[in-house]
């Protein structure tokens, strides 16, 4: 009888073990998902790297293309396109290469600066050898493949000094991460030979440029401003079509803490110079913006980390800020 008796409280203990393992199953299931979410820019960028391409593409942009015509500059050594926006300022593009890269070349009196160093391991030098004869120092806007590729054609190369930046140093030389170089190509190790903090000036002599820090792409982006000329150069933080906000280390506070510095910063008739092309309202030529553009970029991030505009697609998805640009970001795990 009491072997009897003992069945249901042999039963109940079984069935709560059985619970017990379900509901940690469970939660370890839900934890994974959660951290799986939580890392998908980084396990998208790392299999980005792998695969070649980028993962979980967004829907299709909408945005109109640039209309048929002839594309502004000249064509020189068979690829660059050179192509001058201000006095001793020139943008050099590289229309045969996806994703249309452009780097730009501000000359003073006793030297040069080039702002991104190309797309390719070609030798932007063929371009720039009739633009200039005096010493070129290179900086990259960020690290990723398209702007870093060419710095193995310098011997002076400058860097944001961040603690990021100082702590890819060894042996004297930087050495880029594969998420900061997003390509499965082997990444380019360089010396650097200026160190340039934040908001910091840049003497070419007779013309001062300023460095600032503009992170949001990437944590360690940055755009050069002359004030003189009233001309900034954005990189990847914003130029036409479509922004990237999904990179690994990409960040939607940063893009709008950034943007609402750069609108206190900026004259209102500034010219601003991104590093993609093309306007969609003009033939193909160095794609510039406005203020107007960059207040519509803040408008549009700040609607987006509030929920306040409607995304398309599913694990990455684009969003509209004008009928220039659109931006794709993960959503809303990415949105950090």
């Amino acid at each position: 009888m009491r072997v009897w008796a003992d069945l249901p409280s042999r039963a109940g203990g079984a069935c709560m073990k059985i619970w017990r393992v379900v509901a940690f199953v469970l939660a370890a299931l839900a934890v994974l998902a959660g951290a799986s979410l939580a890392f998908a820019p980084v396990i998208a960028g790392e299999l980005s790297v792998v695969l070649g391409r980028i993962v979980y593409d967004p829907p299709p942009s909408q945005l109109k293309r640039p209309p048929a015509g002839p594309a502004a500059g000249t064509v020189v050594g068979g690829y660059w396109r050179v192509q001058q926006i201000a006095p001793d300022t020139f943008a050099i593009g590289e229309p045969q290469d996806d994703p249309d890269n452009y780097e730009y070349l501000l000359i003073g009196k006793t030297r040069a600066l080039l702002i991104d160093s190309g797309s390719t391991a070609r030798d932007i030098h063929v371009a720039l050898a009739g633009l200039t004869k005096l010493p070129i120092t290179v900086i990259p806007t960020h690290l990723h493949s398209d702007h870093t590729n060419g710095l193995r054609n310098f011997d002076r190369i400058a860097l944001i000094d961040l603690p990021e930046t100082r702590g890819l140093v060894r042996d004297g030389k930087v050495h880029l991460r594969r998420l900061q170089y997003m390509a499965s190509t082997p990444t380019p190790i360089f010396t650097v030979s200026e160190w340039i903090k934040p908001d910091s000036d840049i003497d070419l002599g007779g013309r001062v440029v300023r460095l600032l820090w503009t992170p949001g792409h990437t944590a360690t982006s940055i755009s050069i401003w002359d004030p003189a000329a009233k001309l900034l150069f954005t990189g990847d933080y914003i130029y036409t079509t479509t922004l990237y906000a999904f990179m690994p280390d990409s960040s939607l506070s940063d893009y709008q803490a950034t943007a609402e510095r750069l609108l206190k910063l900026l004259p209102a008739d500034t010219a601003i110079y991104g590093a993609h092309c093309c306007r969609n309202d003009g033939p193909a030529g160095a794609p510039w913006l406005s203020i107007e553009d960059l207040r519509d970029l803040r408008n549009a991030v700040a609607a987006i980390r509030s929920g306040q505009v409607q995304g398309h697609g599913g694990l990455m998805r684009r969003f509209p800020v004008n009928s220039r640009m659109t931006m794709t970001t993960y959503y809303p795990f990415g949105n950090r």
